[in-house]
């Protein structure tokens, strides 16, 4: 039996390494998706930008005196909060769509399946990486220093990337099999929404007594390794990164079982 789960381990193993070596197909197919998305469009992929625009000035208005909070304070904070929650969202959402959105070159062409897990990953992170234009306007308008404690944020992104891309793994081999898998999952963050500093500042809850909801919530977490850097030029505290290392080792064993699982049962599940 050992012997047989580690034959198993070392053909899922190099699958994924077969899949990382055809990194041109997996980006390209990865950009055609971003671009077929907003084919005759006059903006294109800017699109994704404006609604961003739109949602931030509005919302951020509204909340942010409903809440009392200073604007040039408060809109720079949502922004960050929005564009990483919709990175973590649409990982689970789209992502989980990885196999399913792939049918057709999975049953056509001999190519490894996990092709396909990086070619939603791209198309994904590249969406993000768009999204995030949206805070540097906000950061200049709102006037946000910027200085090289900003570049904190690159092992913030670096975290929220391999993430996304456990995320993606974990949803599309579940959503192969069970279609609801990735509808539940948004169902799931949906709630977490509400009860992770999204749409409000943490020192709210905590003012309240409410700050184990914080604390005791990898979400914020991994909302604070990106957005503690852009906003306060500053690493996030030791917990933060303590946590979303955490996070990933939990999703990176979650991958590997369901790895280990599906893997051979994909194509018959589509």
């Amino acid at each position: 039996m050992k012997l047989g789960a580690s034959r198993e381990a070392k053909l899922a193993l190099d699958d994924v390494a077969r899949s990382a070596r055809l990194w041109r197909i997996w980006v390209r197919l990865g950009l055609q998706d971003v671009r077929y998305r907003f084919r005759r469009s006059a903006i294109g992929v800017w699109w994704i930008f404006l609604n961003l625009a739109v949602l931030i000035l509005s919302v951020g208005y509204i909340y942010g005196n409903l809440l009392g909070q200073n604007l040039r304070e408060f809109i720079p904070y949502l922004t960050v909060g929005l564009v990483t929650w919709g990175y973590l969202l649409n990982s689970i959402a789209e992502g989980g769509n990885a196999f399913v959105g792939s049918e057709g070159y999975i049953k056509q062409i001999s190519l490894p399946i996990y092709v396909y897990i990086f070619r939603f990953f791209v198309s994904i992170s590249l969406t993000a990486l768009i999204s995030f234009a949206a805070f540097w306007l906000v950061a200049i308008v709102y006037g946000v220093q910027l200085n090289l404690g900003t570049l904190w944020a690159l092992p913030g992104w670096a975290i929220l990337m391999t993430v996304s891309l456990l995320l993606i793994t974990i949803l599309a081999h579940l959503n192969a099999r069970f279609r609801d898998a990735a509808h539940l999952a948004s169902i799931g963050m949906q709630v977490m929404f509400y009860v992770t500093p999204v749409l409000y500042p943490a020192d709210l809850l905590r003012e309240r007594g409410l700050g184990a909801i914080i604390d005791l919530n990898p979400l914020y977490h991994l909302l604070e390794v990106i957005r503690r850097p852009l906003l306060s030029a500053a690493p996030a505290g030791p917990v933060n990164y303590l946590v979303a290392g955490l996070v990933i080792v939990a999703l990176a064993g979650a991958a590997a079982t369901v790895i280990g699982i599906f893997r051979r049962r994909i194509v018959y599940a589509l």
